[in-house]
């Protein structure tokens, strides 16, 4: 994955997904959405909350086709993603696609006063660090699609059945994988609190809601944590 956020990455980002057939106009993943049932889904949350329903009818719309009878169904919505789940082959889509306050997947980073913080990545920053978090915890997240014009990315990972840890069991797990808690200097709840460290690796946002214990093993699964690396400079 590229290091940086720049037009010549995000470049190559493109090619290598037309290359592997990743390279995904709007219409083609709305014609994978059971686009009755996800009417019926957003007509559910509109209605329970108007507020909420609305922002998410806006996020999905470009890429929401009611016509179509594809495979995958309306299961979630946070602030990054829109989540789809795939019942043959048993994983979850995840849409991400500005304008949202997560863009294409939130980051961490230094800001230019020194501080820690979380924001809003672009295309080229989310996509190190899916593969950060991948190459840390080993989740089974993988590329899905990129937009045909950079402005949509969608992942697919693994649909586990479980429930989910408390934060003792994390803390025990997340120390006996050989990382530790680290307080950087910032000025977000999420970082002061939720944040380790392992060599050149920090993740943050790591919380019960994050993770899962799989019904089928009793294992303890990383989900959905911010993984970066440490520059030279951060060391």
């Amino acid at each position: 994955m590229p290091s940086q956020s720049s037009a010549g990455h995000l470049a190559r980002c493109l090619a290598w997904a037309e290359a592997s057939g990743r390279l995904h106009a709007a219409c083609q993943f709305a014609a994978r959405l059971d686009g009755r049932q996800v009417s019926l889904e957003l007509f559910e949350q509109f209605r329970a909350t108007p507020e909420f329903g609305r922002s998410l009818s806006a996020r999905v719309d470009p890429y929401h086709d009611s016509d179509s009878c594809g495979d995958l169904t309306l299961i979630d919505a946070g602030g990054e993603a829109v989540v789809f789940f795939d019942p043959d082959h048993q994983r979850v889509i995840k849409l991400f696609a500005p304008p949202n306050d997560g863009g294409f997947g939130y980051v961490l980073d230094q800001g230019s006063n020194g501080r820690w913080r979380i924001r809003g990545g672009s295309l080229v920053e989310a996509l190190n660090r899916f593969a950060w978090f991948e190459a840390c915890f080993v989740s089974g997240l993988e590329l899905d699609s990129l937009g045909a014009r950079a402005d949509f990315l969608t992942l697919s990972q693994p649909f586990f059945v479980g429930r989910r840890p408390c934060e003792d069991e994390l803390e025990e797990w997340m120390k006996a994988c050989g990382w530790e808690p680290w307080s950087p200097d910032t000025e977000s709840a999420v970082v002061a609190q939720q944040t380790w460290r392992r060599g050149d690796f920090v993740a943050t946002d790591v919380a019960p809601r994050n993770a899962i214990i799989t019904e089928a093993d009793n294992k303890l699964r990383a989900i959905d944590f911010v993984v970066t690396r440490l520059s030279d400079e951060q060391r």
